[in-house]
């Protein structure tokens, strides 16, 4: 079973890291079976990812 990475562990990869293992999820989602642990790690895994990397690069909010 593939556990799930949490945002804590994310936020301590490189980009670079961070793609290569968006990419490796994205292939044992592939292979997964639907409506299981599994499955649904690696889809709470790639959400995870989705928001630290929109966290990295959104627009910091103005000084006022």
């Amino acid at each position: 079973m593939n556990r799930l990475f949490t945002i804590i562990e994310l936020e301590r990869m490189t980009d670079s890291q961070l793609e290569h293992l968006r990419i490796t999820l994205h292939r044992l989602l592939a292979l997964s079976d639907t409506d299981t642990a599994e499955r649904r790690n690696i889809l709470a895994s790639l959400e995870n990812i989705d928001r630290v990397r929109n966290r990295r690069y959104a627009d910091p909010a103005p000084s006022l």
